[in-house]
């Protein structure tokens, strides 16, 4: 039981970390936005490219680290069903059979457009163009 406790257990490190990785990046992302918006102080499209260019690259990164993060959960639920003698203490998540109806949970693009994810940048991309398009007086 010792072994398997010890896979799961790396396992949950790399699962934290692509967490803790997503969680950064989003701040980095409102910064790097506020940044700008304190910068630019006009509403020229340079400011608009400048600022919507990082919020784009983080959505990425970030879908990229959500897309580990669940390939790595695959690895843990596959690694909580084995015996123990079976347990090999490896991490390649590529060796994890995936049922066919649940493979669009790991694409790039589906993660890209999911519900834990979107939302943030889209409010960051519309929250963007208001500040640079609407006039407040």
């Amino acid at each position: 039981m010792d072994k398997k406790i010890s896979h799961l257990n790396m396992i949950q490190g790399i699962i934290t970390r692509m967490g803790n990785n997503s969680f950064a990046l989003k701040g980095w992302a409102v910064g790097i936005m506020i940044a700008v918006y304190a910068f630019a102080g006009n509403s020229n499209v340079k400011a608009v490219i400048v600022t919507l260019m990082p919020l784009v690259v983080f959505w990425f990164i970030d879908t990229y680290y959500l897309m580990l993060e669940r390939k790595y959960r695959c690895l843990y639920d596959d690694v909580r069903k084995k015996a123990e003698d079976k347990i090999d203490f490896n991490m390649n998540y590529n060796n994890v059979k995936i049922e066919l109806k649940n493979i669009k949970n790991y694409g790039f693009f589906n993660i890209l457009f999911s519900k834990s994810v979107l939302p943030f940048y889209l409010i960051c991309i519309a929250t963007t163009l208001v500040i640079y398009f609407v006039p407040f007086k």
